[in-house]
Formats: structure tokens, C-alpha cells, sequence
């Protein structure tokens, strides 16, 4: 036990009385080299990570014609991937597919059905109502 000390003791020592090694030292006349060239190249991730509680019943209804250049809250994008069901009012079949592919690519895993306008000739407008 007394030699396991002692052993310990010594190697304490010799470590802590050891000097780091010395810096490099700067070649000043030799000229910089640049490390960022460019700026940083953005690209929008539309990952959503849904809570995994959700307790409270809501309802919330956004509308639009083009969904992409749109600029939406952060409610619009919790609601789209936390609601249980969304209807779309849209005047076409096509209208509502557009719709349901912004839905899907931002997060909707809810059942999205189809509601179509009728009484409205100059209607283009898409409705989206969620629900939890």
C-alpha cells in the first residue's frame, strides 16, 4: 500500500513539475492566408419535429393563393404538423392538391380532406382549417 503511495506521490510529482512545450512562434513576414472566402450558402430545411404531448384543442384557419411565398408564424407551422384533421376549402381539384402537397412537405400527418367552394364564381382563394 505504502509503495502504491509512493509511486503515486512520485508520478504527481514529475507530472506537475513539467513545463508545457513552447508556443510556436508567428511568422510575421510571411503574408495571411484567408480562411472564409465566401459567405455561408443558406438553404431552407423544411424539417418539422412535432411535441410529442399535445393536450389542448384548437382550431385555426390560414388562407392564400400561392402557400410558398407566403410568410407564415410559427403557429401556422405548429398547426400544420400537430392537427388531427384539416379541411380544404379550395375552388378546384387542383387547388387542393397544391395545397395538400405544402401540407405534406411541411409536416402534416393528420387526415386532409376536401371541401369544395360552390356560390362563389370569382373565388381564388384557398381555405385551410386545422383542428386538434
Amino acid at each position: 500500500m505504502m509503495k502504491v503511495i509512493t509511486m503515486l506521490l512520485f508520478s504527481l510529482v514529475l507530472s506537475g513539475c513539467s513545463s508545457p512545450p513552447p508556443p510556436v512562434p508567428v511568422e510575421w513576414d510571411k503574408p495571411g492566408q484567408s480562411v472564409n472566402t465566401g459567405l455561408p450558402q443558406w438553404r431552407d430545411k423544411p424539417v418539422i419535429i412535432p411535441s410529442p404531448v399535445v393536450n389542448d384543442t384548437w382550431l385555426l384557419s390560414i388562407h392564400a393563393r400561392n402557400y410558398n411565398e407566403t410568410r407564415w408564424t410559427p403557429a401556422v407551422f405548429y398547426a400544420v404538423a400537430h392537427s388531427t384533421r384539416i379541411v380544404v376549402a379550395a375552388p378546384s381539384g387542383a387547388d387542393f392538391f397544391t395545397a395538400k402537397n405544402w401540407l405534406r412537405r411541411y409536416g402534416a400527418k393528420g387526415i386532409i380532406a376536401y371541401q369544395p367552394v360552390s356560390g362563389c364564381l370569382t373565388c381564388s382563394d384557398t381555405h385551410i382549417y386545422f383542428s386538434h
